[in-house]
């Protein structure tokens, strides 16, 4: 199974549900879901902390929710459409379900693990608390883009999937990803600066002070 995409994997999955509801005999069907699992748990859950405001745990948390989610709107599911798209649509529907929930009773914290785990790779002195502060411009930034953006950046440079690997996990042309990573980079840039800007103004209010 391992070799097989997703989409296919998908229809195995669809096939097997199909012979235990005609035959009453049990198949593969849950150790196919499981390896559907194992293949997104860990990057869906990244993704989750990469554009919400949460803590791992939190993130497992939205994640398991999304493959209940996920499992129920299978039968909906065409195999003809890319999976990654599709599944993504569902996991930050349910994010938002969940923070929407849980709003005040998680905690949300202006950095995500992933920044605490970049930061942690730091040196240490002045240029680290810069080089901090840029991490969490950019993902304040990354937070703020379009849902199919920050799925692009999530495997661009989190998974470090090459442009091949990304025009088939989306099923979007090569042209129609470079054309989406070029807009990606100027928002976050964009983004990027303008937290610049308004940063100056209370760093040297704060310089003035002391």
């Amino acid at each position: 199974m391992q070799h097989l995409k997703d989409e296919d994997l998908i229809r195995e999955l669809k096939r097997a549900e199909l012979g235990e509801h005609l035959t009453g005999t049990k198949t593969d069907a849950e150790k196919i879901f499981a390896e559907l699992i194992g293949r997104h748990q860990r990057p869906f859950a990244r993704l989750v902390t990469i554009r919400y405001p949460v803590d791992i745990a939190s993130a497992e948390e939205i994640t398991q929710d999304f493959w209940l989610e996920c499992y129920s709107a299978l039968p909906r599911y065409n195999p003809d459409r890319p999976f990654l798209g599709w599944a993504t649509t569902i996991l930050f529907r349910t994010a938002e379900k969940f923070l929407k929930k849980r709003r005040k009773e998680v905690q949300l914290s202006p950095q995500s693990d992933f920044f605490e785990m970049q930061a942690a790779s730091l040196p240490g002195g002045e240029n680290a608390e810069i080089e901090k502060e840029q991490i969490s411009r950019m993902l304040s930034a990354v937070r703020e883009l379009p849902a199919e953006l920050a799925l692009l950046i999530e495997l661009r440079f989190f998974q470090r999937k090459k442009i091949d690997e990304i025009t088939e996990a989306t099923g979007l042309a090569r042209s129609t990803v470079f054309e989406k990573l070029n807009l990606a980079y100027k928002k976050l840039r964009r983004g990027i600066d303008e937290r610049q800007k308004d940063r100056a103004p209370r760093a040297n209010a704060k310089r003035q002070s002391s």
